[in-house]
């Protein structure tokens, strides 16, 4: 009976979880994010990847929380941690666009590459089209055409409009 009583709870606490992320997700979608952060804080603070990486680009561009590049970092790699890709690939893209964070380790770039790769590799089609300008571009990684078109490629069939628009510039030639 105990163990029935506290799987009910757990799975009522889950549902209650989910609710309240559903509805951070559409204040912060709405523009209130100052009300989106208070209610994805605990919920970050207890584990949940998803609201840790909302958090994290919170953090990141200042959105209801103060700008604060470190914050978001430590959220992202929270979120990470636990297998959530878009908080890997936005790690990678806080090593390229990022003011602080680049500056926190020796070759920014090789930073970006490494966790541009961990998302892309499990189909991230954003941090594949990134990958992929690193490979071109020659960026924290050697660079090469082959292995770029191959990324972008994947972008692209993974429904990214600027890998679509790059391949179809790069056909017209």
């Amino acid at each position: 009976m105990f163990r029935r009583m506290m799987l009910c709870m757990l799975l009522l606490s889950g549902a209650a979880q989910a609710g309240q992320l559903d509805e951070a997700i559409r204040r912060y979608e709405s523009g209130q994010y100052e009300e989106a952060a208070k209610l994805l804080q605990p919920l970050a603070e207890a584990g949940d990847a998803s609201a840790q990486q909302k958090l994290s680009v919170m953090y990141f561009y200042g959105r209801g929380v103060p700008e604060n590049e470190a914050h978001a970092m430590q959220w992202a790699r929270r979120s990470a941690d636990k297998g959530n890709i878009d908080a890997m690939f936005f790690i990678g893209t806080m090593y390229v666009f990022g003011d602080e964070i680049p500056k926190t380790v020796s070759d920014p770039d090789l930073e970006a590459a490494k966790w541009l790769f961990e998302a892309a590799s499990r189909g991230h089609a954003d941090a594949e089209y990134g990958l992929g300008l690193l490979f071109l571009a020659g960026k924290g990684v050697v660079q090469n055409q082959e292995e770029a078109l191959k990324w972008i490629r994947r972008a692209a069939e993974h429904g990214h409009a600027g890998a679509r628009s790059f391949l179809s510039g790069r056909s017209e030639r």
